[in-house]
């Protein structure tokens, strides 16, 4: 999945990230949406960075319908 957010520069980035329920930060099978680095995206950062789905699967985003996030 291809996200969009802007930096704090104010700077519009893109980054693949993925979305799964096999992470330390999901919890009774939720999706998670998880960085580059290994990290999960809250809802606090996904509002305060501007965070877009720029392209998900199908798959993808029925994991984002399902936390709220589309």
């Amino acid at each position: 999945m291809i996200v969009s957010f802007r930096n704090l520069d104010g700077k519009v980035q893109r980054r693949k990230v993925k979305i799964t329920t096999n992470h330390v930060a999901s919890s009774d099978r939720e999706p998670v949406i998880v960085l580059p680095d290994g990290g999960a995206l809250d809802l606090t950062s996904w509002v305060a960075m501007g965070y877009h789905v720029e392209k998900a699967t199908p798959k993808e985003r029925q994991g984002l319908s399902k936390i709220g996030l589309i």
